[in-house]
C-alpha cells in the first residue's frame, strides 16, 4: 500500500509540477519583457524578510507532523484531533505576530534599500511590499487542513487543487502584464489564487475526513505534547534553513543592487524549478517514510533509505552537472538578452549548491520524521553564522559569486547535521563512512562537470546555433554523468537494492501482485 500510495502522489506531483514550472518561465519572460528588473528584485527582498519574520513559526509544523505520523500510525483519532486543534491554534497566534512584525520591519525599509540604486516611488514599494504581507499572512490563516492530506499520503489531492488553481492564476496574470502592464494587479490574482487552493483544501478534507475536525484542547494538552523542547531545539533548525534561503536577496540587495539581485533570481528560477520538479517525487513519499520510521519492524526501512539515497545521487549528478553545462545558453534562449548573463563562477556554485540540495533530500525527509531536534542544533547554528560571514566576506570580494559561496558552505552544515541524526537514530552506525561517500561523489560531479563542458567546448566552433549548441551540450552532460553514476554504483549494495524497488514498481505499474515492502 506504501508504494502505491507513493506511486499514485509521484504521478499526479509531477505531471502538474511538470505544467506548472513550463507556466512559471512563460510568465518571467513576459514580466521582463514588460516590467523592470527592479521588480524581480523587489519580490526577492521581501519575500526574504517575510522568511526572516516566519521563524516566529518555530517550526511548530515540522513537529506536528512529526507527532501526527505516530498517532496516524495508531489511530488514535482523538489525538490527532488534538494535534489539529493546537496545529490551528499557534499558527493563528503567529499569523498575528507576522502581521504585527511585517508592520513594524515597513518602518524600516528607507535604510535596508539605501544603498540599491532604486528607482521607483516609495509609496508603491510600500503597496508591493503589503500585498507580499498579505501573501504570507494567508499560509497561517487558511492552510493548516493541508496537513491531514500530506499525513494520509494523499498530497496528490492538494497538488491537484494547485495546479487547478496555478494554471488559471498563471493565465490570468499573463493577461494582466500584457493588457494592462499593472505589478499591482499581479500580485493581488497571486494572493486570491493562495487563498482560493486553501479554502477548497480545507472543504475537501473536511468532507473525505469527517471524523478530525477540532477540538477544545487544554494547555494540560498543549504541555502533554512536550513542545517546549521541540520548539527551543527545532528553531535552530528553522534559523539556519531561513538564513540559507533568505539572506541572500537581502545582502546582494543592500551591497550590490535591486537589480542586481533580480538577475540572481532568474538563475535561481532555473535551480528552484528544476528541483521542485526533481524534489516532489520526495514530497510525495514524505507520509511513506514517516510510516516506516515508526513502524515496530523499523528494520525494513534501511534498505528503503539506501534505495533513496543512491537514486538522490543519482538526480543530483544528472541535474547538477546539466544546470551547470547549460545555464548560460538557456538564458540567452529564454530571455533573449546577453546583458541578464552572470559569471560562470556564479552559475558553478549555484549546481553545486542544487547538487547538495537533491543529494540531501532523502537525509532531510527520514530526518524530520524521526525527531530529535537537539542533536543537529549545534550545526544548523554554525551554518547560519558560516553563511551570512562568508556571504558579506566573499560578497565584497567577488560579489555575486561569493554571496553564493557562503551559501553552500552554510548548506553543507545542514547537511551534515542532518546525516549524524539519521545514522545515530535510525540507521544505528557511524556517518563516518558515508562523509567520505559524500566527498567521493562530489568528486564525480566536478569529473562530470569537466568532461561535459570540455566535450562542449571542443564542438562549440562548429555549432553556430545557440539552440543546437544547448541541445547538443545537454545530451551530453547527461550521457557523461549516467556513465559516471553507473560506473560508480554498479556494484554497491545500494545499487542492488534500487535494483529490487524499481522491480517492485513496475509489477505493481503492469498490475501483479506484490507483498508489502
Amino acid at each position: 500500500m506504501r508504494i502505491k500510495n507513493s506511486m499514485k502522489n509521484m504521478i499526479y506531483i509531477y505531471a502538474c509540477t511538470l505544467l506548472i514550472v513550463i507556466l512559471n518561465f512563460v510568465v518571467r519572460r513576459i514580466f521582463l519583457d514588460v516590467l523592470t528588473l527592479d521588480y524581480l528584485g523587489y519580490d526577492g527582498l521581501f519575500v526574504s524578510i517575510f522568511s526572516y519574520l516566519n521563524l516566529s513559526e518555530m517550526g511548530i509544523a515540522g513537529i506536528i507532523t512529526y507527532h501526527m505520523y505516530s498517532e496516524i500510525a495508531t489511530d488514535n483519532i482523538d489525538q490527532i484531533r488534538k494535534l489539529l486543534s493546537i496545529y490551528r491554534i499557534i499558527y493563528v497566534f503567529v499569523g498575528l505576530f507576522v502581521l504585527a512584525a511585517g508592520l513594524i520591519v515597513s518602518i524600516f525599509l528607507p535604510p535596508i534599500l539605501a544603498k540599491a540604486d532604486i528607482h521607483d516611488s516609495w509609496s508603491f514599494i510600500y503597496k508591493i511590499y503589503y500585498l507580499q504581507l498579505a501573501a504570507t499572512l494567508c499560509t497561517y490563516f487558511f492552510a493548516y487542513r493541508r496537513i491531514i492530506f500530506v499525513t494520509h499520503q494523499r498530497i496528490y489531492v492538494c497538488t491537484a487543487v494547485d495546479t487547478v488553481v496555478n494554471i488559471i492564476s498563471v493565465i490570468t496574470r499573463m493577461i494582466i502584464l500584457l493588457k494592462l502592464r499593472n505589478y499591482i494587479a499581479y500580485l493581488i490574482v497571486a494572493i486570491i489564487s493562495n487563498i482560493t487552493s486553501n479554502l477548497i483544501i480545507s472543504f475537501y478534507s473536511k468532507k473525505e475526513y469527517p471524523e478530525i475536525k477540532e477540538t477544545k484542547v487544554s494547555r494540560e494538552d498543549i504541555r502533554a505534547l512536550g513542545l517546549g523542547a521541540e520548539v527551543r531545539n527545532m528553531i535552530a533548525t528553522k534559523a539556519a534553513l531561513t538564513v540559507y534561503g533568505a539572506s541572500d536577496d537581502i545582502i546582494v540587495t543592500t551591497m550590490i543592487s535591486v537589480a542586481t539581485n533580480g538577475l540572481v533570481s532568474n538563475y535561481r528560477m532555473i535551480s528552484s524549478k528544476l528541483q521542485e520538479f526533481i524534489l516532489s517525487a520526495f514530497n510525495s513519499i514524505q507520509a511513506s517514510i514517516g510510516n516506516l520510521v515508526y513502524d515496530k519492524e523499523s528494520d525494513r526501512g534501511i534498505p528503503f533509505f539506501k534505495a533513496l539515497d543512491l537514486t538522490g545521487f543519482f538526480l543530483a549528478i544528472v541535474s547538477a552537472s546539466g544546470v551547470m553545462c547549460v545555464c548560460q545558453e538557456f538564458i540567452l534562449l529564454w530571455l533573449k538578452k546577453p546583458q541578464l548573463l552572470l559569471s560562470y563562477g556564479f552559475a558553478a556554485m549555484l549546481s553545486l549548491n542544487l547538487f547538495i540540495a537533491i543529494q540531501n533530500n532523502p537525509m532531510t525527509y527520514f530526518r524530520n520524521s524521526l525527531g530529535h531536534f537537539e542533536a543537529d542544533r549545534n550545526y544548523m547554528i554554525i551554518a547560519a553564522i558560516t553563511n551570512v560571514t562568508l556571504s558579506i566576506v566573499l560578497g565584497l570580494m567577488y560579489g555575486v559569486t561569493g554571496v553564493m559561496i557562503g551559501t553552500v558552505a552554510g548548506h553543507l552544515f545542514i547537511y551534515l547535521g542532518r546525516c549524524i541524526v539519521v545514522h545515530r537514530f535510525f540507521l544505528h552506525t557511524s556517518p563516518k563512512k558515508y562523509c567520505l561517500i559524500t566527498l567521493g561523489r562530489l568528486a564525480l560531479l566536478c569529473l562530470s562537470v569537466a568532461i561535459s563542458m570540455t566535450i562542449g567546448n571542443l564542438i562549440h566552433p562548429y555549432v553556430q546555433s545557440t539552440l543546437l549548441f544547448f541541445l547538443i551540450k545537454g545530451v551530453i552532460s547527461v550521457i557523461v554523468s549516467l556513465l559516471i553514476f553507473f560506473v560508480s554504483s554498479f556494484k554497491t549494495e545500494s545499487y542492488e537494492v534500487l535494483k529490487e524497488y524499481v522491480k517492485k514498481v513496475m509489477a505493481i505499474s503492469s498490475g501483479k501482485e506484490i507483498m508489502r515492502p
